[in-house]
């Protein structure tokens, strides 16, 4: 009945667990959501291995580093409270279960935007794709980088590209709390 009582104010990881919910989602409805959401926290995967494509979808992307996102096929929506605070984040997986990108929510990240991106994705079939969660060492070679998505439409394409964010000392702050916790090499 006090559990919440009982563990207040004790500086532990472990007292609360991470919920994950799986969405299938396709790439192309993943960009569209990902140019409306301001500033986040964007792991990239440490080597740009092209991504093994299946059905055609329609998407380009203006960088190497979002190229794995175009394998997309599942997003696994996380949420957990840190010792840090509350903390949110997507993984986007592929058809085999490989992590190729995650996305942090910052202060700066608009929210209804971040609930909005999953409202069209729908929940992956039963049971959840085998995945291989990102291990410390997918963590320490990922690239950190706090940016914007953009998102804009050229010949029937949706294009995925990136700029610089504009962010709160908040949002470096929890970026950079982010980056520690997930001992990650670098973060500017």
């Amino acid at each position: 009945m006090f559990g919440w009582l009982a563990t207040f104010g004790v500086q532990s990881r472990a007292r609360s667990s991470a919920t994950t919910r799986w969405m299938a989602l396709s790439p192309r409805t993943l960009f569209e959501g990902l140019g409306q959401l301001g500033g986040v926290l964007y792991l990239a995967p440490g080597h740009a291995a092209a991504p093994a494509l299946g059905e055609p979808h329609d998407c380009l992307v203006e960088t190497a580093e979002l190229a794995s996102l175009l394998g997309t096929r599942y997003v696994a929506v996380t949420c957990t409270v840190t010792a840090e605070g509350p903390r949110e984040w997507i993984d986007c997986v592929d058809g085999q279960g490989d992590t190729l990108g995650r996305i942090y929510l910052l202060p700066d990240t608009d929210y209804l935007a971040w609930d909005g991106l999953f409202a069209d994705a729908s929940p992956a079939p039963a049971p959840a794709p085998s995945r291989r969660a990102p291990d410390r060492g997918w963590l320490r070679a990922s690239r950190p980088r706090v940016l914007c998505f953009t998102r804009r439409r050229i010949c029937g394409f949706t294009v995925l590209g990136v700029r610089e964010a504009p962010i709160s000392s908040l949002g470096r702050g929890v970026a950079r709390d982010i980056a520690m916790s997930e001992s990650l090499t670098t973060f500017g």
